[in-house]
């Protein structure tokens, strides 16, 4: 599991808005703010091949390419999904905590779909332009601070007073609209594909919940959702009719959820808190992969790599497993040792890009020639998959610099900075490359295209 803040560097005052329309909760707000602290992504190989695959029937229900469908990790605690940038589904850390089932998960997974089938994030661009950015986003300001204050009636008189009010009155009636949609088709997603509906309501009641004992009070007009007790009123009585209401998840989604939650807890938690929850005693997968992620944190290798070894005495050809023996070891400085668990996880669970760039670091680390060209063909193979991955160039860039390639190390330091959006040092480096390279060939025409964007993204920033 691994961290990347560069993204989120990017997000405008419009995403933060679009979190607030599509499901964002208003205590999270402040996370993906447009000048707050850098909210980093969690990128994780096991996790995310989970999420796809529970959410996958979902997305061809509703007529969507699964291909073509983002889900970005986000490393925070807060119960919160939402979409933005079209096809992008945002989930939080906490929410995959917090979830008692990957029933519950896939149910707010169809939520956030019915809002990407609805063409909700199109038609929010249209009610944007109806009011003012600045004035909303002050209003999320003002509800942040009025749910710590616990005076959220006078900050939302406050916020609807005045010449905006109306507008900000309009736009949250269209939100709520556009929620009830996403509800609405987000269970008859669900029914399509022969799953219960009951965890997105299980989910509903779990936030009902915590804005009971937060304090919080239901406000219709000041709400981008409809009240939680009406979502839940309606999810009870679509259960009612529903064929697939009593459906459970199977035993291989039980044991998928449950490996999700204990890694995440074990990398995210405080350590001590990990070892409270996953005591000794208990030698069930869950928490003895907590404990083995719990143990490398605490730099405790013998114990971390017991814990992981047990693991793969029982399941030997899991690659996430063979993954995380195989970061254990490279994090502890055992780069040649991880090597034969990463190439295991490769081809067990080939052509993915985490872990086709983990092995190729750890191949580049060991500084072994023999292992250049190997780890120049897994990482090309991982930017035919992910374009947007800085570290993925970066590594690129040295294989290409230590085979003395200085146009497609160029062309690859252009690729890494202009996605971690470092627009001038791109297009210095797309220039560069446009040097080296042979004039018409694919990497100087495409050089000449990141250059341009570059210098797009430059001028707009000015603008």
């Amino acid at each position: 599991m691994v961290w990347r803040s560069g993204l989120f560097r990017r997000l405008t005052a419009v995403v933060a808005l679009m979190a607030l329309a599509t499901g964002a909760s208003p205590m999270a707000l402040a996370d993906v703010g447009p000048n707050g602290p850098a909210i980093s992504r969690i990128r994780d190989a096991e996790i995310e091949s989970y999420l796809r695959a529970w959410a996958t029937p979902v997305w061809e229900a509703a007529g969507l390419d699964p291909q073509q469908v983002s889900i970005v990790l986000v490393n925070e605690p807060v119960i919160n999904a939402f979409v933005a940038g079209g096809l992008n589904i945002f989930i939080y850390a906490g929410l995959l905590i917090d979830s008692d089932s990957a029933n519950q998960v896939v149910g707010v997974m169809a939520h956030e779909t019915g809002h990407i089938a609805g063409g909700h994030l199109a038609r929010m661009g249209e009610a944007i332009q109806k009011a003012e950015i600045a004035q909303i986003l002050g209003m999320i300001v003002g509800g942040v601070a009025a749910a710590a204050t616990g005076n959220i009636g006078n900050a939302g008189m406050v916020a609807m007073q005045g010449g905006s009010g109306l507008a900000m009155q309009n736009f949250l009636s269209f939100s709520r609209t556009q929620e009830r949609s996403a509800d609405q088709a987000g269970v008859n997603f669900l029914e399509r594909t022969g799953q219960s509906s009951r965890g997105l309501l299980e989910f509903m009641q779990k936030i009902q919940r915590e804005e009971f004992s937060a304090g919080i009070h239901e406000m219709p007009y000041l709400r981008t959702h409809p009240l939680t007790q009406d979502r839940i009123d309606f999810l009870e009585h679509f259960l009612e009719t529903s064929k697939y209401g009593n459906v459970k998840d199977s035993p291989e989604r039980v044991e998928q959820h449950a490996r999700m939650r204990g890694k995440l807890i074990g990398y995210l938690w405080p350590i001590a808190r990990v070892f409270q929850r996953y005591k000794d005693g208990d030698n069930s997968i869950e928490a003895r992969y907590a404990r083995s992620i719990a143990y490398h944190r605490e730099a405790r290798e013998q114990q971390a790599l017991q814990q992981i070894d047990s693991l793969l005495a029982e399941r030997p050809n899991d690659p996430f497993f063979n993954e995380q023996k195989a970061q254990f070891l490279f994090e502890a400085g055992k780069v040649n040792e991880a090597i034969a668990p990463y190439q295991k996880a490769n081809r067990l669970f080939p052509h993915n890009p985490l872990i086709e760039t983990e092995l190729a670091q750890a191949m580049i680390e060991t500084g072994n020639p023999r292992y250049q060209s190997e780890a120049a063909d897994l990482l090309n193979d991982a930017v035919a998959k992910e374009q947007d991955d800085p570290l993925t160039w970066h590594l690129l860039a040295v294989v290409y610099g230590r085979q003395g390639d200085e146009g497609r190390a160029s062309l690859a330091l252009a690729e890494e900075a202009f996605a971690d959006g470092n627009y001038v040092d791109a297009k210095g480096q797309a220039k560069r490359a446009q040097k080296l390279l042979p004039v018409g060939s694919p990497g100087a025409l495409r050089a000449q295209d990141i250059e341009q964007q570059a210098q797009d993204a430059i001028k707009n920033a000015k603008d």
